[in-house]
């Protein structure tokens, strides 16, 4: 992949010659090139624009881009342009089966490379950020659509493979990540509006951690990932009803059962509690105020709701008086 830096690709509107791999193999980051009418230019007065050019793996993402609500929106990382792979082109910076990259605007950082770590560098960057994913989210709302996964918070929203109708994914609990997964997405119920909230939620929480809460990187026991993430939802937030489905009965009631339970520790051979996290609040009471205020965590706590008809839409969200403050 090293061999396709400085390559150009030409585009339908312009061309792009490619800078850095920022994710192998799949996108790029490229600079859109003047075109001939700009010439004979110094190179002093040539700006060039920065891009991120990404390989088309699902066809609806290019149509979801090319939703009339989400070109108008401008918190939703907007599609710029469109690169074909030529008949017979061999230097093609991707897969052979592989025919089309996006061209996509760039963003200099996303959220989770600016973790405060107890200090923010702007105290209104958490409203700013709520914000912001929430208008988009609204966006998807209206068109009853769900994004499925803010698992990185950013400013805008991107990556829109993975956006589709709401409801579509019954029985697919893998249609959002293991840390942003809704206890309704988790029990086959398929990803909704609500679930986006959820998903929202979570990324705040983390962001604001500068640490994963949610999901399985710290499990302790063999296999049940899903009963671990489960159980750190239960103590985090409150019990989830077990469901009647056979296939997602068994991890539910071992959620519950883990998330009481202790073990002997090796080492110390003391018990231990298998889930040491406290509540939700009491972790994020744990930062300071000026990164995570009260009516931060109150907003948190709003939407992290375990019932899905009782989290706010995103319009209702917008309304909270954490995200009006800076209305």
């Amino acid at each position: 992949m090293t061999s396709s830096i400085n390559r150009v690709l030409k585009g339908r509107k312009a061309s792009y010659e490619i800078l850095e791999v920022l994710k192998e193999p799949f996108v790029l980051k490229a600079r859109v090139l003047p075109s001939l009418d700009c010439f004979p230019l110094s190179s002093s007065d040539v700006t060039y624009k920065p891009v991120v050019t990404k390989d088309i793996l699902r066809e609806r993402e290019i149509r979801n881009h090319q939703v009339p609500a989400i070109l108008a929106c401008p918190y939703i990382r907007q599609l710029e342009d469109i690169i074909d792979r030529k008949e017979n082109e061999q230097n093609f910076p991707s897969d052979p089966n592989i025919k089309t990259r996006l061209v996509l605007e760039w963003m200099d950082t996303d959220l989770w490379q600016l973790r405060p770590y107890g200090k923010l560098t702007n105290p209104r960057l958490p409203q700013v950020v709520a914000k912001s994913v929430l208008e988009a989210l609204v966006v998807f709302q209206r068109l009853h659509a769900v994004h499925t996964d803010q698992s990185t918070p950013t400013v805008k929203l991107g990556d829109l493979d993975n956006a589709f109708a709401e409801g579509v994914a019954k029985n697919n609990p893998n249609a959002q990540t293991h840390e942003t997964r809704a206890p309704e997405v988790w029990k086959g119920l398929g990803v909704w509006h609500a679930s986006d909230i959820w998903s929202l939620g979570v990324s705040l929480v983390h962001w604001l951690m500068s640490r994963t809460l949610f999901g399985p990187r710290d499990k302790i026991i063999q296999d049940h990932r899903t009963a671990w993430c489960l159980a750190k939802i239960v103590r985090l937030i409150g019990p989830i009803e077990v469901p009647e489905d056979p296939n997602y009965k068994d991890e539910f009631e071992l959620a519950h059962d883990l998330e009481e339970s202790e073990y002997q520790h090796p080492q110390t051979g003391q018990l231990t509690p298998y889930v040491t996290l406290k509540s939700l609040r009491q972790e994020l009471e744990q930062l300071p105020r000026d990164v995570c205020s009260r009516e931060c965590i109150d907003f948190l706590e709003h939407l992290l709701v375990i019932d899905p008809t009782r989290r706010p839409t995103a319009e209702e969200a917008l309304q909270h008086p954490f995200i009006k403050s800076i209305s």
